[in-house]
């Protein structure tokens, strides 16, 4: 932003690309969080990949999360001459910089987007497939998976070690899990490299790492423009192999995320202060060293796996969209915000397939002059992907690991993988996803009270749930409907 150039400047000794409007507004926590620097900067890094009869274009975004009709723009700005077949832009969903989404401006009912930015950020993306796919060179492809146990210090009664939290128990999980009283999370930390021969020698392309956590170690308080602690995990597989790194966030949904953890710093041998970018780097470098001993077992270690041989058959590359996923918007809040602008007003709701934008009063008083957005679903899109022995589920969710599990099996049992990817946030963000059974409707059933400023007023008081997961939820709809989706496009491999 204009007040934020030299800044720029003086943090990364490059000219500044003046993108966005004053003042910045941060996304993922409260209302009115002004960016006042930068730490690092925020990317759209991506590969493409081509066996010849299918090229597939993966990247990944450092934003909040990105609207399906914006992913779609980006798809139409992509040059015809990259002849790309499939595009996956994924978001990262960090929670320290640009509101792309609009719930994070001045205050609850004025966006924090700037459509610039977006068109900004569409070109960007756009630009970096088309440089992908300039760039085509032969490549080997190596899968490793590593189980994020030990990486954080378990100090604390919501931290079982994993390296992630989760800040939401929902009804029944204790029985799923009781040695950790409810609290699940994915312990999967799966690793993509690319190598290219450069003589006797391997040269690493690029290494993508996929694990499921907020990207939200900061806090609420911070105001310097970040990527979070993905940052410092790039920055220390770049030191390692050389090439590109790209982070991928998973199933990070029902709040998995690193607030509630604590990890050793190596230079103090005690925990590193939480809510520090001390603690981003130290977390971020932890999880990259559990993928490098992961891909350099592979390739090097005890479970080294042959080199293919030159003139080997490139592996298989398919993928299956279903598009589009129409889900029934429930959520009153969601509506409450689209009707006046918060949101993306780029994005149409749809009624029978058609869209429609339109708006109306439908609460009895005094809750009539509350408007709504009257379409009655979004559309969404449900991906999967095979690439040789990994295969990954695109989701438009913040999807919970329980789920992610099934999905995870889902993409082995069907194509015969030996690692899986989520892409969480992929395509589109339409919220939280939780199992259809553990869905908590009362803080939808209570919106015009919320809405109106007396939740009390409302029957269900005081039993009503308005935490992020709900609240941010487009309803009970989601899971049985993106569910029936992502094993439509597995079974289409």
């Amino acid at each position: 932003s204009p007040s934020l150039e030299s800044d720029y400047e003086a943090a990364f000794g490059a000219p500044a690309v003046v993108n966005h409007s004053d003042p910045i507004y941060m996304a993922g926590f409260g209302n009115g969080r002004e960016a006042t620097d930068y730490n690092d900067r925020l990317w759209a890094r991506g590969v493409v990949l081509d066996r010849g009869d299918s090229r597939v274009a993966i990247v990944s975004i450092d934003l909040i999360g990105y609207f399906k009709n914006e992913v779609d723009t980006i798809r139409e700005m992509v040059s015809p001459s990259s002849e790309i077949d499939f595009v996956l832009v994924s978001s990262t969903h960090q929670h320290e910089g640009p509101d792309t989404l609009g719930l994070w401006g001045p205050n609850e009912t004025t966006t924090g987007i700037d459509f610039d930015y977006l068109d900004f950020v569409n070109a960007t993306v756009a630009d970096c497939i088309d440089e992908a796919s300039a760039n085509l060179e032969k490549a080997r492809i190596y899968y490793a998976t590593a189980n994020s146990a030990g990486l954080s210090l378990g100090l604390s009664s919501e931290d079982d070690g994993f390296g992630v939290a989760d800040g939401k128990v929902l009804v029944g999980d204790d029985a799923l899990a009781p040695a950790t009283e409810g609290r699940i999370v994915d312990p999967t930390i799966a690793t993509m490299q690319l190598t290219a021969r450069k003589g006797s020698s391997l040269e690493v392309l690029a290494t993508l790492v996929n694990f499921g956590s907020h990207p939200e170690s900061l806090g609420s308080n911070n105001t310097l423009i970040t990527s979070d602690f993905p940052h410092y995990l790039r920055e220390r597989i770049e030191a390692e192999y050389g090439g590109l790194a790209i982070w991928m966030s998973g199933d990070l949904g029902v709040l998995q995320g690193p607030l509630d953890i604590d990890v050793e710093d190596p230079d103090t041998g005690m925990p590193a202060p939480r809510r520090t970018f001390r603690f981003a780097e130290v977390h971020g470098t932890q999880v990259a060293e559990r993928a490098i001993e992961a891909i350099d077992a592979v390739r090097f270690g005890k479970n080294k796996r042959p080199s293919p041989k030159n003139g080997a058959p490139a592996p298989e590359i398919s993928y299956a969209t279903v598009d589009p996923v129409a889900i029934r918007l429930d959520n009153p809040y969601f509506r409450f915000f689209t009707a006046i602008g918060v949101l993306d007003i780029r994005r149409s709701l749809f009624t029978n397939g058609v869209p429609d934008d339109s708006v109306g009063f439908p609460f009895p008083p005094p809750f009539n002059e509350i408007p709504q957005s009257l379409g009655e679903d979004i559309q969404t899109e449900v991906s999967a992907v095979r690439i040789g022995k990994g295969a990954i589920a695109v989701v438009p969710t913040e999807l919970d690991p329980q789920i992610g599990a099934t999905y995870r099996t889902a993409l082995v049992d069907a194509t015969g993988a030996e690692h899986s990817f989520i892409a969480g946030l992929g395509n589109d963000q339409i919220g939280y996803q939780v199992p259809f059974e553990k869905f908590d409707p009362s803080c939808q059933d209570c919106a015009p009270f919320v809405l109106g400023g007396v939740p009390q007023v409302c029957p269900l008081f005081p039993d009503i749930d308005c935490s992020t997961v709900f609240q941010n939820n487009v309803g009970e709809d989601v899971s049985p409907k993106v569910t029936d989706a992502i094993h439509e496009a597995i079974d289409g491999l």
